[in-house]
């Protein structure tokens, strides 16, 4: 019996499907496999769904999208309602923006319409034009600083402890001089 050994060629297109066992490249993630990219010239309309990256070169035209980040580069307009978690524009947005973690807008990047947004960095150039609120991000409770209660004054007392009495010292010598003595002999 002759077993025969077929090896998957890498110049086939979606031969990598086989090599790791899903749909995707090589090391892709799922949130990966989940990133749609609209190249330059094109257009798209609608609505789109199950998308975690969107990655924007052409014109995006959507009634509402959610996803986990949003890129639009230099030559990108997304036209619509987007609900994000992170969002960095470079080009053109034109519409109502929710952005609950960090907003980066370039030098190069537009935006006109209404923004929210968790964390937001403007680079020297960029223009907006609309509202633009701030949405407070949830603090963490802190724990609850621990009670410290006074203890009762103690009576007063001496608190002056001598460092030596002169009934110890066999020296005859009192003062300062004794203390130095003692310290040379030990």
């Amino acid at each position: 019996m002759t077993i025969e050994k077929k090896t998957i060629r890498s110049d086939i297109p979606g031969s990598h499907v086989f090599l790791n066992g899903n749909i995707g490249y090589v090391g892709s993630t799922t949130d990966d496999m989940r990133r749609l990219v609209v190249a330059r010239d094109i257009t798209l309309s609608g609505d789109i769904s199950s998308c975690s990256y969107l990655v924007i070169e052409g014109v995006v035209q959507a009634g509402s999208f959610t996803a986990r980040r949003m890129d639009i580069l230099d030559s990108g307009l997304f036209c619509g309602t987007a609900e994000v978690q992170d969002c960095v524009i470079a080009g053109r947005f034109e519409g109502k923006l929710s952005v609950h973690g960090r907003l980066t807008v370039k030098p190069t990047g537009q935006i006109l319409g209404e923004v929210e947004y968790g964390v937001l960095e403007v680079e020297a150039g960029a223009k907006i034009e609309g509202r633009i609120t701030s949405v407070s991000m949830p603090v963490p409770e802190a724990a609850p600083a621990p009670v410290l209660t006074a203890l009762p004054p103690a009576p007063m007392q001496n608190n002056v402890e001598p460092l030596f009495s002169p009934e110890e010292d066999n020296s005859g010598v009192t003062g300062r001089a004794s203390v130095y003595r003692r310290a040379a002999r030990v």
